[in-house]
């Protein structure tokens, strides 16, 4: 597994949430939550992932939730159950082409 890969995989989705970002430093990659900043404020949140199984992991969770804030409408409403279990599969089928060649 590279970050080339683990970035190709996840390159669709990061292209359209533009909540998340992923930067390069000279300490491995951040993935930064743009929306987790607060009114007044200038922190947000922030990973940084020094191995590529670690960004395939925070951007799989990204993925994940981002997935639900769409399907709720922006969390207007719950996930249903079997909705939650459908998007932990496609986050799972995602983090799985990671690791192919």
């Amino acid at each position: 597994m590279t970050y080339e890969k683990v970035l190709a995989v996840f390159q669709d989705y990061l292209a359209e949430d533009k909540a998340c970002e992923v930067l390069t430093s000279s300490q491995g990659y951040l993935v930064v939550d743009w929306d987790s900043r607060k009114k007044d404020s200038e922190w947000v949140t922030s990973r940084l992932c020094q191995t590529p199984e670690h960004l395939r992991d925070v951007l799989r969770s990204r993925y994940e939730e981002y997935q639900g804030y769409k399907l709720t409408g922006g969390y207007k409403r719950e996930l249903l159950p079997s909705e939650d279990v459908d998007i932990r599969r496609m986050g799972e089928a995602m983090s799985e082409r990671c690791g192919e060649n």
